[in-house]
């Protein structure tokens, strides 16, 4: 049934049956790793690999199971946790040139600190990410997010204060994930009033504590990136766990009905 319902919504978004079989073992097995029924997996991973414009293939299906499964299993956020959080960010972090795995950590830090549902994380960092790519825009086009005023000079002067460019040499935007990573590199350094500054002007007065928690504890964001950049493998290592529970669940089931 699960296989059914997978591979029939590949088909409808065009793919042939090579196609939807290898994309949908991987939604499968990512849907069974993380307790969810195959529908909401499909939907899951179909945002994810849309979102970044990866290609709908097997491929992209298991590198997308892999950052997930590797961050779920090195923080205290599940993988259903972690794609329910990128679909709300997905299609604005591909824009900012922000990378597939950097943005899965980033929400992992986000989900692990906060301890708020999923689609809050997702939700917050959608924002934030949002007044960063106003500032790309013409100064007499530049709106507010969320009704908060959006500075592009004050924002540019903040993180100049603290060492961070949002511009590169040729005068084109930074990369989105690369400075936020510069900011959490310097944060520990910066005294109590500055970094609500930064996070204010950064992220506006309702986003202030999400984007906190993302950059405050540099050490464990580093973890977590790099845990997501070298996780090749890690949703088979997490599928045979999950294959195993369930194995010794059915022993036990056969034992007590044995017994019974």
């Amino acid at each position: 049934q699960g296989a059914y319902e997978t591979m029939t919504l590949y088909y409808q978004q065009g793919l042939d049956t090579e196609a939807a079989f290898g994309i949908g073992t991987e939604t499968m097995k990512m849907s069974r790793i993380a307790d969810m029924d195959y529908v909401e997996g499909t939907d899951l991973m179909t945002a994810a690999i849309r979102g970044f414009h990866m290609d709908l293939t097997e491929t992209s299906a298991k590198w997308v199971n892999d950052v997930y499964s590797e961050l779920a299993a090195i923080s205290a956020s599940d993988t259903h946790e972690i794609a329910t959080a990128m679909t709300k960010t997905a299609s604005i972090a591909d824009s900012a040139n922000a990378e597939f795995d950097t943005t899965a950590a980033f929400l992992t830090q986000m989900i692990e600190t906060t301890r708020e549902a999923p689609e809050t994380a997702g939700t917050a960092l959608k924002t934030i990410i949002a007044r960063f790519q106003e500032l790309k825009k013409a100064p007499e086009e530049i709106s507010d997010v969320e009704g908060e005023e959006v500075n592009a000079n004050k924002i540019e002067e903040a993180l100049k204060t603290i060492g961070v460019d949002l511009r590169d040499t040729t005068g084109q935007f930074r990369d989105f994930d690369d400075v936020i990573l510069d900011i959490s590199s310097k944060w520990d350094s910066l005294d109590t009033n500055t970094q609500r500054y930064i996070a204010t002007i950064a992220a506006g007065a309702r986003q202030q504590s999400r984007f906190i928690a993302l950059v405050a504890d540099n050490e464990r964001l580093t973890e977590l990136v790099e845990g997501a950049q070298s996780s090749a493998g890690a949703s088979d290592k997490q599928f045979e766990k999950t294959m195993e529970s369930l194995t010794a669940k059915l022993n036990k089931l056969k034992d007590a009905y044995h017994e019974f």
